[in-house]
Order: C-alpha cells, then structure tokens, then sequence
C-alpha cells in the first residue's frame, strides 16, 4: 500500500522544500493536507540524512502525539521503512530509525517537555498549529536547528489553519515583515508560504466533508477552516477592537495622569505597562520572553528602562498574577493583582466601545493576541495566546480596583 499520492496542489507545496527558502509555511483550510506534506517531507529528509535529528512540535505534547504522532506520521513510517524500519520510545517521545535518524515530538507549553526537546540541536523543526505557539516560544526554538549533517540543509517548517491578520505569521510570511518592528523583512527570499484548502485535497475526503461540514459553519468559522483566510476568531472576546484603536508613537499622549504594569508569570512570561489620560488607557509597551526566570525578566525590563520614574521618585505599581507566589517578590514595584477575569474583560470592553482604548502600535504581544482571544462554543475563555492580555488585565482592573485613576 502506498501511503501518499500528493495531489496536483500537494506536489506544488513539497516543490517549496526544494527552493531557497529556511522558513516555509503551508496554510489554509481544515484537512487540506498540510500537516500529511510537511510530515512526509520530514520523513523523507530523516531516511536520505543518516544520523540527523528533526523535531515536531506544538503547544501541548498530547496533542503532538495524537494528532501528528499517531494519525500521520507512524502511518507514514509504517508505509515507507516497515515496522522494522524504526523504532518508537514512548517515554522519550523520540523515534529511532534503521540509519540512525531520530524524530523527537514534544510540546512547547509545558516546562519539562521544553527544556527536554530543546536540550537537542535538529536539522528539521517542524511547528505545528503555530496558530496556537507565540513568537516568543518559536523563536526562543530557533537556536536548535543547529545540527550538522553532511549534505542536509537546515530548515524550519510550519503549518497553520490561519489566525488573525495581526498574527505574528501573517506579519511575517504574508506582509514580509520583522514581527516585532515592522520594518521589512531583511532576507524575505527566506520566508516563503503557501495556501492548502480541503477543495484542493478532495480525492483524500468524505464526499460530503465540504458540502455538509464546512459549508456549513458560521460565516468566520467557514472563512477560516474552508477558504483558508485570515480572519477574526470567531467567539473573539475583544470584538469591538479596531485597527483605528492602534497608534504610532507620535500619536500617543507625551503625559500621563498614572502609569501601572501587569506581570504574567509562566513559561511565557510577560509584562505590559499602561497609562491613563483622563478616562482614556493607552497601552504603553509590552514584553515577554520565553523559559526566563522571573529574576532575570526583571533585570532585562530594568536595562531597558521599564521602570524609569519621575524626578519626584514616584514609581507605579505592577500589579502580579496573585498565583506567582514569591514571584512577586522579583518584580520591582510588584502587589498582587486583582485577577476577576470576567469584571476585567467586561470593564476593558467597555472602554473599547466608548473609544476610550489604545494600543501603541509597537506593543505586538498585544496586538498579535488581542485578535484570537475568544471562548469556545460553551463560552469558557480558550486559554491560548493569552499571556499579555492577562497582563493586561491585571494591569488595569486592579488599577481602577484600588481607586486610583486620575478623575
């Protein structure tokens, strides 16, 4: 049996492989193939390369292992070198092949499962559903590809049904942009991406996928899973947001009434500083940083001069995840933060209807979250993506809590 007749589209896609580019992104649609293309190029790289390294990785480790693992890429395994051919250590996530090629699957929201896979150097990094992965985890991975095999050449992989139009891929493979400045890309030949949509892999689908399955979603979910386009989430928490609500630097006020922090702790650890004019709140800047203790995150804001006060010494306080513990302690003006998560999106909420809300345009945790922040079909808040918008919310809510906003 042959486990992979690529379709005319598919082909085009494993064509990407070939040319110049490090970083290719195939993206689109609800089974369109991708993650079949990108596994099988994967496989294909491990047998030609003897003795090289590549990894698969997504958010959660269980979900790597039951959705890539064990529906696409043992299969794929099974139909090309036989059950002979490798060999699968389940304690280790990690597969051996007959020369020698080992495939390491892991997860890169859980601490353990990072600092394990990332102990590695590979030849291929494969991110999956990079919808669910921040900037900061993908490119605190990038500095693994740094394996040296005889004849392979390097290569990031990524895969995706699309995100928001603020996310940070669509700013680097669709816009050609540096994520975090916004100047243009200074390699964009590097970069290169490609669209996959179930029409295109029809001959591998139920016959009525399309037509009673995604036809017949809500309009965003449709736009989304069927035609592959990058759209608002549907269920998105901070709907009312607009594009109009992001300002250049030039526009942000050059005062401000009171300035305050919210801190996030976690493997993604992030702060996010505010300030307020009147009943107005502009977010000031943002950052974050991926498996960095909480003390060296502190001593990085402070060499950047994050907690700069006036001459009259009068510093702001940083309202703390209240579950940080002795966290706290490491953050310079740091109180725990109110943290009642539906009093704090209701209050943000309003301020974006009256317009009082605004984002710097360089605040890009912010923006590449604020997007794809959404509940699910029950309503419970899909916890993805979200740590500067808790941030954000310590920030404010327990600001306006203790009853200090300028009047």
């Amino acid at each position: 049996m042959t486990l992979f007749k690529p379709t005319e589209v598919q082909k085009l896609a494993l064509r990407l492989v070939k040319g110049g580019a490090k970083h290719i992104l195939l993206f689109g649609g609800s089974r369109s193939g991708k993650t079949t293309v990108l596994v099988m190029v994967m496989v294909f790289r491990a047998i030609r390369f003897a003795g090289s390294r590549h990894l698969i990785c997504r958010l959660r480790a269980k979900d790597a292992r039951s959705s890539v693992l064990r529906e696409t890429l043992l299969p794929a395994l099974m139909n090309t070198v036989g059950s002979n051919g490798f060999r699968y250590l389940t304690h280790e996530s990690m597969i051996t092949l007959f020369n020698g090629s080992e495939i390491w699957i892991g997860g890169l929201g859980d601490r353990e499962q990072a600092d394990k896979i990332l102990g590695h150097e590979y030849n291929t990094i494969y991110f999956n559903e990079i919808s669910q992965l921040s900037y900061l985890a993908v490119t605190t991975a990038y500095s693994r590809l740094a394996m040296r095999t005889p004849g392979c050449r390097n290569l990031f992989l990524y895969d995706c049904n699309p995100g928001s139009p603020l996310h940070w891929a669509h700013t680097i493979f669709i816009r050609k942009k540096q994520f975090l400045t916004g100047a243009a890309l200074i390699k964009p030949e590097l970069y290169t991406s490609m669209m996959l949509n179930p029409a295109d892999n029809k001959e591998h689908l139920a016959d009525d996928y399309i037509s009673d399955v995604l036809d017949a979603m809500p309009e965003k979910q449709k736009a989304r899973f069927r035609d592959g386009l990058w759209v608002k989430a549907d269920g998105v928490i901070y709907e009312q947001f607009d594009e109009a609500m992001i300002l250049n630097s030039a526009d942000m006020p050059a005062e401000y009434d009171r300035i305050a922090a919210g801190q996030d702790f976690g493997l993604n650890i992030t702060n996010v500083k505010i300030g307020w004019v009147g009943e107005c709140i502009y977010v000031i800047a943002d950052y974050g940083a991926f498996n960095m203790t909480t003390k060296s995150f502190n001593d990085e804001l402070t060499a950047r001069g994050w907690f700069a006060i006036e001459p009259d010494g009068f510093g702001f306080p940083v309202y703390c995840d209240p579950a940080g513990g002795e966290r706290l302690q490491e953050i310079t003006g740091g109180v725990k933060a109110n943290n009642s998560v539906e009093s704090g999106i209701d209050f943000i909420n309003a301020k974006i209807e009256r317009g009082q809300f605004y984002v710097a345009a360089g605040c890009t945790g912010i923006l590449s979250e604020v997007w794809d922040y959404c509940r699910d079909e029950g309503g419970e808040i899909i916890k993805v993506n979200d740590h500067f918008l808790d941030a954000l919310r310590y920030a404010i809510f327990s600001d306006i809590q203790r009853g200090v906003i300028a009047q």
